[in-house]
């Protein structure tokens, strides 16, 4: 279902190491689990963004996560797409991207939950139908505005998740699943309103923007020509290098490098590999090509990089 990840890398588990990359462990919180690395039968965790590390930087996870801000702002990088949602924004995310969190206001609040595919898949919106939640998928909008009515309803919805925790109610497992069911159902209502509404009023050179940037963020291990990417979406390479420039300032070679980069970051950080096999495994045609592709890009080597202090 999801692009394969290569084994090398230490794809992000959730389970109870994941709590010391996305906690500090302050316990200035008792909502769900924000004082606890443990899980709802080792696949569902319920937070709050109340002592979560200020910044947490390329890493490729394996599970699902459906985030609600309530005050304040961050940023998400997932793959090439930014995000810096505010109050009322959801925010999902699925197994096998590439996750980053930075510039967290002071001020900044959401409820996320983390959970992996096999927690959620005997449900019966799961059960091989993600493809109807079009915000679970590469190809759809993984952040967005919903009506404050809505994300009434939604957070609602995540309160009376921690509840089941709090109280350890009988079948909590079971009610957990039929409210994140609820939740992405709310979601998928309010996600088709804000595409027609967008359809509306898209600009062309945008809607080519969005479209490669996912495809890249797909396919950018196997698929490295611009042209390649321009015949997917139906156009020439240089109306796509045009639009691309006049979104982002960057050329569409640029984004395919850039994410690229990630992967290689994701490489350094995560992987016991030296740097001379990641450049092969790349598919860079020798190490000293992969050390001027780093440098030009990071203004330093890849050993330094993984050298650093984290």
């Amino acid at each position: 279902m999801y692009k394969s990840v290569p084994a090398d890398i230490r794809q992000v588990k959730l389970d109870t190491e994941l709590y010391k990359l996305h906690k500090d462990g302050t316990g200035k919180s008792n909502f769900g689990m924000d004082n606890t690395a443990e899980l709802i039968d080792n696949g569902f965790g319920l937070y709050s963004t109340t002592d979560v590390k200020r910044k947490i930087e390329h890493i490729k996870t394996e599970y699902f996560r459906i985030s609600l801000t309530r005050q304040g702002s961050a940023r998400f990088d997932i793959g090439l797409e930014k995000y810096q949602p505010h109050r009322n924004y959801i925010l999902f995310g699925i197994p096998g991207q590439i996750f980053s969190l930075h510039d967290v206001s002071n001020d900044f609040l959401a409820y996320y939950m983390l959970f992996t595919e096999k927690f959620i898949s005997d449900t019966s919106l799961f059960a091989n139908k993600t493809w109807q939640f079009p915000f679970l998928n590469y190809a759809g909008v993984q952040c967005f505005e919903l009506k404050d009515e809505t994300a009434s309803e939604i957070e609602t919805l995540i309160f009376k998740i921690n509840n089941e925790i709090n109280e350890k109610k009988t079948q909590c497992s079971d009610t957990i699943k039929l409210y994140i069911q609820l939740i992405l159902i709310h979601a998928s209502r309010n996600y088709d309103a804000t595409q027609l509404s967008r359809q509306g009023t898209s600009n062309t050179a945008q809607t080519i923007f969005s479209s490669y940037v996912k495809l890249v963020s797909q396919h950018f291990l196997t698929i490295r020509k611009v042209g390649e990417y321009a015949d997917m979406l139906h156009v020439s390479p240089d109306h796509l290098n045009r639009a691309i420039k006049v979104c982002s300032d960057k050329t569409a070679h640029d984004l395919i490098e850039e994410m690229l980069l990630m992967e290689a970051k994701v490489y350094l950080l995560h992987s016991q590999l030296s740097i001379s096999e990641i450049a092969y495994k790349l598919e860079f045609a020798d190490p000293s090509h992969f050390n001027r592709f780093f440098k030009k890009l990071c203004n330093q080597t890849p050993l330094e990089f993984r050298n650093q202090p984290a």
